[in-house]
């Protein structure tokens, strides 16, 4: 008796090359699929990113500008900042990597006002030039300890003819505050009576190499609060109207005044109709006439200052999302225009309330 045993039939070598190529095919449209994904949600997540960094930006920015310039509400200097300072400097000023007073710089700036509901304070005692220690005044309004002041506090002595300084207060010991001076060159002595205000003073400057945006409160703290920033623009506009203050005493000149009490007309005359503002050129804010002296020294035309407009640009943090075109100021890799995510530009243009009243 024969068994026959049947006969199993193979693949054929076309058959297993479709088969591969079509296996192949499927891998490959997965992996595509899934490298869109991957792209698209990259892409997705570093829009969201750029737009919040933008929008908190922004917030930070014009918060900080909107109050420069704020004076004592109260003690012998209750009176808005800018009769005596520039509420808004172009440049970093403190005791690191401060520029130059005759560096006008369009990707830096400096911000000062008084805090409002600090009691301030008066020296008791002539002060030297830089001096390491301020003795405070008893009575007046100075009744809390130290008129409140504590290590870490700047404070700022301002005089009637536009000398100013800033400190840090290092220690308080009843009434002497011991205090670090914000630079290398301090401007004058004061007298007793000068008033001791409690002020902030933040410079926004931008590091090109890292590409942050740092804020620096002049003496030891200097941090970038902003990454991917590729670019920063500061313009600025006036009064038609030659400032009036800081005014001197009697029978002593500054950058606005002769002794005799005569005013500096022919170096700061009208810009145009009164009422109006006009775009003040960097040249104009370095070439003098000089109020101050030191570290602190500033042109006169910046006591003009009413309106200042600052630009932002910020690039996606992802490469990836970034393109190879002119439209990035520092560009990625990727290729699709699909997952591009485009640099953004911010302006922000504020309107200080405290350098509109004198």
């Amino acid at each position: 008796m024969t068994s026959a045993i049947g006969s199993a039939r193979g693949f054929t070598l076309v058959e297993v090359m479709v088969g591969a190529a079509i296996s192949l095919a499927t891998i490959a449209l997965s992996c595509q699929l899934a490298l869109d994904a991957q792209a698209a949600w990259r892409s997705s997540a570093a829009r969201i990113d750029l737009q919040q960094r933008v929008r908190v930006a922004a917030d930070l920015v014009a918060r900080t500008v909107r109050e420069a310039g704020g004076g004592p509400l109260s003690s012998p200097a209750r009176a808005a900042l800018m009769r005596g300072v520039p509420p808004v400097v172009p440049r970093r000023t403190g005791r690191r990597g401060a520029h130059a007073s005759d560096d006008f710089r369009a990707d830096a700036f400096t911000v000062i006002r008084a805090v409002a509901d600090s009691e301030h304070g008066a020296l008791f005692v002539t002060a030297a030039a830089g001096t390491p220690a301020l003795e405070l005044a008893p009575g007046g309004a100075c009744t809390l300890p130290a008129c409140g002041f504590a290590a870490g506090d700047s404070v700022m002595l301002l005089d009637a003819s536009g000398r100013y300084d800033v400190f840090t207060v290092t220690a308080v010991l009843g009434l002497v505050l011991s205090v670090r001076h914000h630079g290398t060159n301090p401007s004058s002595s004061y007298p007793a009576g000068t008033p001791v205000l409690a002020v902030e003073s933040q410079s926004f400057s931008f590091d090109p190499s890292a590409r942050t945006l740092r804020v620096y409160d002049g003496d030891a703290s200097d941090l970038p609060v902003f990454d991917d920033v590729v670019a920063v623009g500061v313009r600025y506009w006036g009064d038609t109207a030659a400032p009036v203050w800081p005014r001197p005493p009697v029978g002593e000149a500054n950058c606005l005044y002769a002794a005799d009490g005569s005013y500096h007309s022919a170096l700061m005359p009208a810009l145009g109709a009164a009422g109006h503002l006009v775009e003040l050129a960097p040249s104009m804010l370095i070439d003098g006439p000089w109020c101050g002296s030191g570290d602190t020294r500033f042109d006169a035309d910046l006591l003009r200052v009413r309106r200042i407009r600052i630009s932002l640009r910020f690039q996606a943090s992802d490469p990836a999302a970034r393109g190879t075109g002119g439209g990035f100021g520092n560009p990625g890799f990727a290729r699709r225009e699909a997952v591009l995510v485009p640099d953004r530009t911010v302006e922000i243009d504020v309107a200080p309330r405290n350098l509109w009243r004198e």
